[in-house]
């Protein structure tokens, strides 16, 4: 995991080179944080002017030492941040060679990247200067898993991981919709999309267009992300199976699903495939955890943790990182509370709590360390103003207020003056979009049965991309630590798409609330022994843990993010201290 930076002007004569490097130090900071193993920059002058500075901060998870960047040969500059887990050479994902390295070298032996994206798999946000072509290449992954925020200030372009709120620099999220190239010879910008199926491309690109004030001419689709099969009404006999569910035990309920061999066919098939995907985000890191990083020195510390809830897609990470980290390491649960007069019995605590014990009792050989993560007002407010509101920044209503300073806190992993030692922390982001777990599913369901569900499945799926991921990448990497999101692998992401809804979810007032949402992952989690935690109603982590309040619109303006109370907030520091200064003169001529 890295933070990047690209500043450079889209008008090589307008800006000097004093004034850009100035420009990067304001963002270098954030940046820094992102990856405390390691940080370089680099200056260059191309020969049409154009001068371009580029940062890159690095936290080591993948390779056998520190691959240091920004990396550069005769032919390129490159700035990546991202994991593959595929091995495109090796074709296995234990690869004791960096991913950076390896991506540099196949980006290097072609002249067409477009087919190395497409074999990728695995979270990316990068930038490849072509200094033969004088070509800059930038890029998110299409599910946008990693941050890429393009801001502007007259003709100077920044592209970075991580920004802040600057009375100079606008920014917004760069989409997840393809490769986009700026010729900075003819200042012409390019995008050759992934796909153009998404009903969000559109809008999407025109957004981008005004922000920047020109036009992104279109190339050839890289690939095609689309993998939902069209609707097709269920016969009577594929849904028989939910008709005798209604009034039952939770042992029957799931008795009955298991009894039908084709839906314990999915269950295996959905146990292997995630299984797998964690098994690649745990494994690819090396064996020292942040505090004995620095030496060298192997330990057995904690190296993951787990965002816990005690919720069904959290526990199912847990559970099966159990499988895969040697047992003299503790993995660390993270649970987050907000609250006052020291009162953090929060739903999700209690949840917690209760999954906790579950997880005890199935793996008592395991040290389970669970983070009570107690947050007062006093220090959500004083964080939030200070810094957190930066790393969410462009972000702005109510809903990334709340979830981007719950998962802050979380992360941040401090429980008194104990703070987890891990370096990747397992988040259960994706289950409730690919298998149906919201409100809105239920609601659907109720109101157009099978295809008001597949519809509404389909429009969170392409939203995903646009919706939370990249704020969530700033605000956990913050901390020097890596988010890392299992149900969001390729794998898994192509199997369970390619399953007809009622496959997946059963969201009908004829089973309890808990029950029939996410109702093949709710097998899954029962399957391997989580027969508690498997039928737990979904909880929003905002409120699950008190941070937000249930009568506010969560799609409202933040007055908490708001650039208007910051500019004035910032204007009255500013009149304060030419105050105190006139006030200090006068004193001094009176004397």
């Amino acid at each position: 995991m890295c933070g990047i930076i690209c500043i450079f002007s889209s008008d090589c004569r307008a800006t000097a080179p004093n004034e850009l490097l100035n420009d990067f130090n304001v963002f270098k900071e954030n940046i820094n944080k992102r990856g405390p193993d390691s940080f370089d920059m680099k200056s260059l002058s191309l020969k049409n002017g154009c001068e371009l500075i580029f940062g890159v901060s690095v936290l080591w998870l993948q390779g056998e030492i520190v691959t240091k960047q920004p990396l550069e040969n005769h032919r390129a500059v490159f700035l990546y941040n991202g994991d593959i887990y595929n091995g495109l050479n090796t074709g296995s994902y234990f690869n004791s060679k960096s991913d950076t390295l390896e991506l540099f070298e196949l980006f290097n032996q072609t002249d067409d990247i477009f087919s190395t994206l497409k074999n990728i798999q695995g979270p990316y946000a990068f930038i490849y200067l072509d200094k033969e072509r004088d070509m800059l290449y930038f890029c998110r992954d299409c599910f946008g898993r990693k941050s890429l925020l393009i801001g502007k200030q007259c003709e100077i372009i920044v592209l970075t991981s991580v920004a802040h709120r600057t009375e100079k620099y606008e920014f917004i999220e760069l989409p997840s919709i393809g490769l986009f190239c700026w010729d900075l010879k003819s200042k012409a910008l390019f995008l050759y999309p992934f796909s153009l199926d998404n009903a969000n491309f559109n809008g999407k690109l025109a957004e981008l267009e005004s922000f920047l004030g020109k036009t992104i001419s279109l190339k050839d689709t890289i690939m095609n992300t689309k993998n939902m099969p069209e609707y097709m009404e269920p016969l009577a006999e594929q849904i028989a199976l939910y008709e005798n569910l209604e009034n039952m035990s939770i042992e029957n309920f799931f008795s009955v699903l298991f009894s039908d061999q084709n839906w314990s066919i999915r269950i295996e098939n959905l146990e292997h495939l995630l299984e797998e995907s964690v098994k690649k985000r745990i494994s690819t890191q090396p064996n020292f955890c942040r505090d004995c990083i620095k030496e060298h020195q192997e330990c057995t510390h904690s190296l993951l943790g787990v965002l816990f809830s005690g919720g069904v897609d959290c526990s199912i990470l847990a559970l099966l990182a159990d499988k895969i980290v040697e047992k003299t390491r503790p993995i660390d649960l993270f649970n987050v509370a907000f609250g006052e007069y020291q009162h953090y019995k929060t739903p999700d605590r209690q949840t917690g709590l209760e999954t906790l014990e579950e997880l005890r009792q199935l793996c008592p050989e395991r040290e389970w360390r669970f983070f009570e993560i107690d947050i007062p007002k006093d220090e959500l407010e004083k964080l939030r103003s200070d810094h957190i509101a930066d790393l969410i920044y462009p972000l702005k209503t109510i809903l990334d207020d709340s979830l981007g300073c719950a998962l802050w806190f979380a992360s941040r992993g401090l429980q008194n003056s104990t703070q987890s030692p891990c370096r990747v922390l397992l988040v259960g982001m994706g289950a409730d979009e690919l298998f149906g777990g919201y409100t809105r599913h239920r609601a659907a369901f109720k109101k157009k049965s099978w295809l008001g569900l597949h519809t509404v499945l389909n429009e969170d799926w392409e939203n995903l991309p646009y919706r939370n991921l990249a704020r969530d990448d700033r605000v956990v990497s913050d901390h020097g630590r890596q988010l890392r999101m299992p149900y969001l692998d390729e794998k898994l992401v192509q199997y369970v798409r390619s399953l007809p809804c009622w496959q997946k979810s059963y969201p009908s007032h004829k089973v309890p609330q808990g029950f029939g949402e996410k109702i093949l992952l709710r097998s899954l989690a029962y399957h391997i022994g989580l027969k508690k935690a498997a039928v737990l109603k979904k909880r929003a982590l905002q409120f699950g843990s008190r941070i937000a309040n249930k009568n506010e619109n969560g799609h409202d303006i933040s007055i908490n993010l708001s650039e208007l109370i910051w500019h004035l907030g910032n204007t009255c520091t500013a009149l304060l201290e030419q105050h105190q200064k006139v006030h200090s003169h006068q004193k001094h001529l009176l004397w």
